[in-house]
């Protein structure tokens, strides 16, 4: 684990470091998406500092405001460069709320928006995965595999670099068949894959919430969200039979060209 970073006299924590370098790649992978969808690419990085400012002030309101008490008693702690000192659900919130106000602004056309997004999420979600397992959260079950990582010592699977570099198996895939799909269907591959990944990685999590029989949680929504995704694609198969396209939701560059 490596919780810190310590360059010269300053100690950096890894976590939040790792988080905002993933954002900010995550929005050069957005535009970079949103290019091939014809989309100014200019508009992602504008709708993503908007969008973190807003996050960022309303976390920290939501905090203060879910532990006002503690903040009562020290008003200069509200001011704090603390990264958890956050309240997700309020952050998350804010953070759509101005995407939403930005894409009706600009009038930028949702199916194409969606994929763009869906690439910053991928690589955010790729950027939390690392961000944990350089922490030691969210660890995996004991193992005696070679690869094993010690935590607390005792030998775990590394899930967290199971998921890191599942993500990112993810993310060229999605890149590599972008020119084919049809805008909006970018995003449901982003998702069907992600659900994929998690519903192999997290056999192997530690400390899993069971539901029914044993079954774990997690892998349960999985397996819902990555049926959604594949009766979608089948049923666009089945609109569009009669189409150029020789898959779900495929288009050609051309076509799409034409269409945009």
């Amino acid at each position: 684990m490596i919780p810190t970073i310590s360059l010269g006299p300053l100690s950096l924590p890894t976590y939040p470091l790792v988080i905002m370098l993933g954002y900010f790649f995550g929005l050069w992978f957005a535009a970079r998406v949103a290019a091939r969808r014809g989309i100014d690419p200019d508009h992602l990085y504008n709708m993503g500092f908007y969008a973190v400012i807003a996050g960022v002030v309303a976390g920290r309101l939501g905090h203060v405001i879910r532990y006002f008490p503690a903040y009562r008693l020290d008003p200069l702690s509200v001011l704090s460069p603390n990264f958890t000192a956050m309240e997700p659900l309020a952050a998350a919130a804010a953070a759509l709320a101005v995407a939403l106000w930005y894409q009706r602004k600009h009038k930028l056309a949702w199916p194409a928006l969606l994929d763009a997004l869906a690439g910053l999420g991928l690589v955010l979600l790729a950027a939390l995965a690392l961000a944990e397992g350089l922490n030691g959260l969210n660890f995996g079950e004991p193992t005696l595999a070679p690869w094993a990582i010690y935590q607390w010592n005792v030998a775990r699977h590394p899930v967290q670099f199971y998921e890191f570099f599942g993500v990112l198996v993810v993310i060229a895939w999605f890149w590599s068949l972008l020119g084919r799909l049809r805008p909006g269907f970018g995003a449901l591959l982003a998702v069907g894959g992600y659900a994929a990944v998690r519903l192999i990685v997290d056999a192997f999590r530690a400390e899993p919430v069971l539901v029914g029989d044993g079954f774990r949680l997690s892998q349960v929504i999985a397996w819902i969200v990555l049926l959604v995704v594949l009766l979608a694609f089948y049923q666009a198969s089945r609109e569009h039979e009669g189409d150029q396209p020789s898959g779900p939701g495929l288009a050609g560059d051309q076509e799409l060209a034409r269409k945009q």
